[in-house]
């Protein structure tokens, strides 16, 4: 008797087990990882080292093959916010004139729309430079001196996420070129390259080209 009740009993548990519905376990498919990479554009706080032949770029010819690739880059246009708040007196109008001049620089080169200016953003709770958000944003912050402005690239593989850039509001800036400061539209031409995909060049000989890694005050 007993047996046939501790037969009964395993064929019950059996029965159950089986009537419990399970589910398939789909394998997830594992999540790129985003990295970040801040490249700083340095002042340049001494006197150069290297010869200057004229003040024309006469060298420029020799020059055009010289650059150096990061290893990602956009694979899309790149959408751009400018947050136009500063302290140095520029109307909103000045400030997007000089950063849309200074991307459309590249576009020119292209046959590609390779930058789109989106509008401008401020507020208190508006997106800022530095910050992995969502918004390509650009503007100025406090950052550590000796560095004028600072790109953050966050990326996966060999494509770019999102980029920002920010302008150090330790030093003074123009719009207009003047002598001891710096020019928005000359050091955002910079670091759009960066945006480009393209690294910075140190050596004296690359004095002339774009994506040199030093600025000095009153370049153009």
């Amino acid at each position: 008797m007993r047996k046939v009740i501790f037969q009964v009993l395993i064929l019950t548990f059996l029965l159950a087990f089986i009537t419990i519905p399970i589910s398939p376990v789909y394998a997830q498919p594992q999540q790129p990882q985003v990295r970040l990479l801040i490249i700083e554009h340095y002042v340049y706080g001494h006197t150069t080292t290297f010869q200057i032949a004229s003040e024309d770029n006469s060298n420029s010819t020799d020059l055009e093959n010289h650059y150096k690739l990061l290893g990602f880059h956009w694979h899309t246009t790149a959408k751009f916010w400018i947050n136009p708040s500063n302290k140095y007196g520029f109307s909103t109008e000045e400030v997007v004139a000089a950063i849309i001049a200074a991307a459309y620089t590249w576009d020119s080169q292209t046959s590609k729309d390779v930058f789109l200016y989106m509008g401008t953003i401020s507020g208190k709770k508006a997106p800022k430079p530095g910050v992995y958000d969502g918004y390509n944003v650009i503007g100025w912050g406090n950052y550590r001196r000796g560095v004028l402005a600072v790109t953050y690239i966050w990326y996966t593989g060999n494509q770019i996420l999102e980029t920002d850039t920010m302008l150090n509001s330790l030093y003074q800036w123009s719009l207009t070129g003047e002598k001891g400061k710096f020019d928005v539209q000359n050091i955002m031409t910079h670091e759009f390259g960066h945006w480009c995909g393209l690294d910075d060049l140190y050596s004296d000989e690359d004095y002339w080209l774009t994506m040199y890694g030093y600025a000095s005050t009153g370049e153009t």
